[in-house]
């Protein structure tokens, strides 16, 4: 009875085994597969690269100064502890 459980354990992981084997070989060539169109396709974004790049100027379209005072509140409460003084 030993003898036979035993077997039939060795057989369950031996199955496990190359089940494990299969799929990995599967994922590697997936990934490989992947990585060669990756690559792929880096080549073919550089090569249609513009040859030459100028960034437009910047020209703001309104004007871009602040309508309010920024001054942190803690800031204030000192200024004005202090001018109170």
């Amino acid at each position: 009875m030993k003898q036979r459980k035993k077997d039939f354990s060795t057989s369950v992981a031996d199955e496990v085994e190359k089940s494990v084997k299969e799929k990995s070989a599967k994922v590697e060539n997936f990934v490989r597969k992947a990585l060669d169109s990756f690559e792929e396709l880096i080549y073919q974004l550089v090569a249609i690269r513009p040859k030459e790049y100028r960034p437009r100027d910047f020209t703001p379209t309104r004007d871009f100064t602040p309508t309010r005072d920024f001054t942190p509140r803690d800031l204030k409460k000192r200024e004005s502890r202090d001018n109170n003084k």
